[in-house]
């Protein structure tokens, strides 16, 4: 994937990456580690020509967003920290708790590492490249959807196998679109609704997709019951 490089300027980018952006860093704010992230924020800020493309955004709550002020996530901890040592200087309006912007920088880059895997972001555009949306309620409801997905998978989809290799651009991780699989057939199970959910915990435990379980089950039937 390639983006346009825009340096000193705002775009408008597509659902995809604000999900891809948000439920980074287990969708927490990167600089506070524990508010949950609601905005993309410019490690290296706009006003300093940061460019507005994926690898320089990290997830941020709109608290530490505003707290950090066109500064860059290394400038905003010396400031901390010159005002934790000098508070009656003022080097920052508010203070924070040393142990909590200590981690600032470490947080940031590791957040950034994961962002930058191209399996993940691939996963991400597969997924959610089709949503769209006009207001920021609109993208904040795709993000709840994306959210109770990614909840839903033992681990995350993007570092399972591919059912086959292929040149489209298609999600095949086996975990999310094991269906693609050139062996994977339609069945239909006739469970009740605890049946259905006691099953769904059991692929959960085995860390496969529900056809893997399914498949699983029919060939150990077949294999007691040959003739």
């Amino acid at each position: 994937m390639t983006s346009r490089v825009r340096l000193g300027d705002r775009s408008k980018q597509p659902t995809w990456l604000w999900l891809m952006i948000l439920t980074a860093h287990r969708g927490l704010c990167v600089y506070c580690g524990r508010s949950r992230a609601e905005t993309l924020e410019h490690e290296k800020p706009i006003a300093d020509q940061g460019a507005d493309v994926w690898w320089n955004f990290v997830p941020s709550c709109m608290d530490c967003n505003r707290w950090k002020n066109g500064r860059s996530a290394k400038e905003w901890v010396r400031d901390m920290d010159l005002h934790h040592r000098y508070p009656a200087v003022g080097f920052a309006k508010r203070a924070m708790r040393p142990e909590v912007y200590a981690g600032i920088t470490r947080r940031v880059e590791r957040t950034q590492r994961e962002i930058a895997d191209p399996d993940r972001r691939d996963w991400f555009r597969h997924h959610y490249g089709h949503a769209r949306h006009k207001r920021k309620a609109e993208m904040f409801e795709a993000l709840h959807r994306c959210r109770e997905e990614l909840k839903g998978y033992p681990h995350y989809p993007w570092r399972t196998p591919q059912v086959r290799e292929t040149k489209a651009d298609i999600c095949l991780r086996l975990i999310c679109c094991g269906h693609m699989h050139p062996d994977a057939r339609s069945v239909h199970a006739m469970l009740s609704a605890e049946q259905y959910q006691a099953f769904q915990r059991a692929a959960y435990r085995e860390r496969v997709h529900q056809g893997e379980l399914v498949g699983k089950i029919v060939r150990q039937y077949l294999t007691e019951n040959a003739e």
